[in-house]
């Protein structure tokens, strides 16, 4: 008698052990199923610090492959894997990642991620979009044409634009050349920062020349104010040449 209650036992037992790898199983399919899709950051919060990069996208694949990237540019690539809750990302052109799986949290079209890095609690905010994100530096990209400029509060457009053709061509491969500029044209190469609406440029010449830029879209108009607020410059986007 006391044989059989323990088959019995022993069976319900591997039952319940069954039923609840299944129920595992079933969680991290869905939870798999979730994730797959485009993902924008919404938000990076490292301890106290907000550190929320511009059009940072991510991209997870049935086959659990990866790629990453901030608008228009794709810069990463690699795997993903899920176990229960721990999601791990490896880029495969990236810095080898030694702080562990990331703790995920699914709820319809948000996602989020946790994990502590150098003693502080990391949490990434994720939501699903349909498309990869344009940033405010992608809008940049094409061809400019000076309508003002002013120095420490003086207007300089007529000496910098003597005949009202002067403009710049801000290029996809992040270079630019000034066209009818009253020493002739000026090349150059330009960055927009990741965290900010700020461009960084330099020209070619001798000597090379850094400056600094905020910037704002508006109407098809284009400011740039220097970071040091002294100077200011407004363009109109126009699409052929002036010659």
């Amino acid at each position: 008698m006391r044989r059989r209650n323990k088959k019995r036992i022993s069976r319900k037992a591997n039952v319940l052990l069954s039923l609840f790898a299944i129920l595992i199983l079933s969680c991290e399919k869905q939870n798999s199923l979730g994730v797959e899709g485009l993902w924008l950051v919404e938000k990076v919060q490292v301890g106290e610090n907000s550190m929320t990069p511009i059009a940072r996208w991510m991209r997870f694949l049935p086959d659990n492959t990866q790629t990453s990237g901030n608008g228009w540019l794709q810069h990463s690539s690699g795997t993903w894997s899920l176990k229960g809750d721990q999601l791990e990302v490896v880029d495969a052109n990236g810095i080898r990642d030694t702080f562990g799986a990331l703790t995920l949290t699914l709820s319809d079209s948000k996602m989020q991620w946790k994990r502590v890095e150098e003693g502080q609690e990391v949490t990434i905010s994720l939501k699903r979009i349909d498309k990869i994100p344009q940033s405010e530096g992608n809008k940049l990209i094409g061809l400019w044409k000076l309508i003002q400029a002013t120095d420490q509060g003086n207007d300089i457009t007529a000496v910098v634009n003597p005949d009202n053709k002067s403009m710049i061509h801000l290029r996809w491969d992040n270079m630019y050349v000034q066209h009818n500029m009253p020493t002739g044209k000026v090349y150059g190469t330009y960055r927009v920062h990741a965290h900010k609406q700020e461009i960084q440029m330099v020209n070619y010449g001798n000597p090379s020349q850094f400056s600094f830029w905020n910037f704002t879209l508006e109407d098809k108009k284009l400011k740039l104010i220097s970071t040091d607020q002294k100077s200011e410059m407004v363009f109109e986007r126009i699409h052929q040449f002036i010659q």
